[in-house]
């Protein structure tokens, strides 16, 4: 096997010994031995030795995306003879019992194919450094409402959307929209909040670039007050550039710092009118 394809296999077995540590804790992985034996082309080894038992594990990649998973363990144990003499006396007798066990390495195969196991959005926590489906599924809702710009949406080297940084502050930006604890993960609760996102109004402070129900309702209003034409608009739910000049012009008009970005104070005074 070349040896950018053996990179990959050894990728594998890294990534699958870190969802090991994060599933079941840093005592479930042993301390194995990664083997770069140019001469193991078609597989990757992995091997622990104890006092007692040697192990190893053998990795080997299928052509259908599943791999196989081989452990191998020896045993051996030997027992020295024991001897035993006797002496009685008025005749000389000596006998000597030697007795010998020897048990030869007994070896034990076991081997299992696995595929990778895929999340709809929902089914798992997104945090930094998880990658799959579900944070592909997440990122496109973030890029929907205009909290992530999809240029910035980046794969790794399986093809699945990683929680990076990005991500990240995507989701605590929503999170503070939605008045939900800003931490950056995406667990249940921040992940329905986004599912079914209708804010209302005066819920954040709307700017340029925002997207949600809020900026539609903002939409109609300036409408209603022929701030904004109907022509302007290219999606009613988009707080584009020609919103952003309504906005200001308002609040030019009432003595407001021109901003362009909805405020409780424009807001308060755009409602009353």
């Amino acid at each position: 096997m070349k040896a950018k394809f053996k990179t990959l296999l050894q990728s594998i077995v890294v990534t699958s010994i870190a969802t090991l540590v994060q599933t079941h804790g840093l005592k479930a992985v042993p301390n194995y031995h990664l083997s770069d034996d140019a001469a193991e082309d078609d597989n990757l080894t992995l091997s622990k030795s104890s006092n007692k038992l040697n192990v190893k594990m053998l990795l080997h990649l299928n052509s259908d995306d599943t791999y196989l998973l081989a452990a191998h363990r020896s045993h051996s144990s030997h027992r020295s003879h024991s001897s035993h003499s006797s002496h009685s006396s008025g005749s000389s007798h000596y006998s000597h019992t030697s007795h010998s066990s020897h048990s030869s390495a007994s070896s034990h195969y076991s081997s299992t194919t696995t595929t990778v196991k895929t999340y709809s959005l929902g089914q798992r926590t997104i945090s930094s450094g998880v990658s799959g489906e579900d944070v592909e599924d997440l990122a496109k809702l973030l890029v929907k409402y205009r909290y992530l710009d999809e240029s910035s949406v980046q794969k790794d080297y399986l093809g699945d959307v990683c929680c990076d940084i990005h991500i990240t502050k995507a989701i605590k930006a929503f999170q503070e929209d939605a008045k939900l604890k800003t931490d950056g993960i995406a667990g249940s609760v921040t992940i329905s909040k986004l599912q079914h996102w209708f804010p209302e109004l005066g819920d954040r402070v709307l700017k340029k670039g925002m997207y949600g129900s809020d900026v539609a309702e903002l939409i109609k209003v300036l409408i209603a007050q022929d701030l904004l034409s109907d022509s302007d608009i290219e999606d009613e739910q988009l707080f584009d550039e020609h919103v952003e000049k309504a906005v200001k012009s308002f609040q030019k008009d009432h003595n407001i710092p021109a901003t362009g970005i909805i405020d409780n104070k424009t807001l308060s005074i755009l409602i009353k009118l």
